[in-house]
């Protein structure tokens, strides 16, 4: 048996409950309730919506291509100027 003076606290008890959230649900459902009233735009605006995020996605995409592209090159150039420097020194 162990003789204490003081007591010692006992160590804190979290109740954590982690949260899943899905985004792409999320954007399903506000795309779902924005077509689902028709009320609440007038008529030309879904057609004009629907144009500036389909141009959004494409301009997106696009700049995803020339990135991958860019970042290739990059990696190539630096690979050469390894392999040349390479050779000047066991040459």
């Amino acid at each position: 048996m162990r003789l204490t003076i003081f007591k010692t606290p006992q160590p804190k008890r979290f109740s954590y409950t982690p949260r899943y959230w899905d985004e792409r649900k999320e954007e399903l459902d506000k795309v779902r309730k924005r077509y689902q009233d028709p009320q609440a735009s007038p008529p030309g605006a879904n057609a004009e919506r629907l144009k500036g995020q389909l141009s959004g996605r494409w301009k997106r995409r696009v700049d995803q291509r020339t990135r991958k592209r860019s970042s290739a090159i990059t990696l190539l150039v630096y690979l050469l100027l390894i392999a040349l420097l390479a050779w000047f020194i066991f040459t």
